[in-house]
């Protein structure tokens, strides 16, 4: 019975960390890999695990793989905008998006993944100024300003969708921003 005790509250320790989750710290990485934690901005709701990959090259650009071989999970998808765009423009240049009532009513424009900052910049837009990401990692690419030494904090955006009966991507949630503190040395 006291193991049984000792565990559940191991667990419950542990699942407090994971929701508790206020910022991911990059020590000048090479090769760090977080999970970080999606939730819904409006509601608080847990969406799912997102795992990140950063790399940093000698040429000051940090790379940030998201996703893994692993399907997101419940049909969903996460996406990333290179560009702000608003969600009426993307549904007419896009036939297979849609979006939940509530999700229109809140956001009308989709942001950028990288929210500005002077010291860091996005180094190349996708294609089609959006990316996917439902199973295979997608590679987005960081420009950092010469020079930039100590700690360096930025924000990053990220949607959800899921697919129903009618359209392969419906927008349900805008994310709360992952705060990365990114040391350089």
């Amino acid at each position: 019975m006291k193991k049984s005790i000792v565990f559940a509250s191991i667990t419950l320790l542990c699942c407090t960390w994971a929701t508790a989750q206020s910022k991911i710290r990059l020590q000048n990485p090479k090769q760090q890999r977080v999970e970080v934690y999606l939730y819904d901005e409006n509601d608080d709701n847990f969406l799912f695990t997102l795992p990140l990959t950063f790399n940093i090259t000698d040429k000051n650009v940090l790379v940030m793989m998201v996703g893994d071989d692993t399907r997101c999970v419940n049909g969903q998808s996460v996406w990333m905008f290179s560009e702000n765009l608003s969600l009426s423009t993307l549904m007419k240049k896009n036939h297979n998006v849609s979006a939940t009532k509530a999700f229109k009513q809140r956001n009308s424009e989709l942001n950028t993944v990288l929210i500005s900052h002077k010291k860091i910049t996005l180094y190349r837009g996708f294609d089609d100024g959006c990316e996917i990401v439902v199973q295979n990692t997608k590679p987005v690419f960081f420009s950092i300003q010469e020079g930039t030494i100590g700690t360096l904090t930025f924000y990053l955006q990220f949607y959800v969708a899921k697919s129903d009966s009618k359209y392969p991507y419906v927008f349900i949630a805008k994310c709360k921003p992952i705060e990365i503190e990114l040391t350089i040395k």
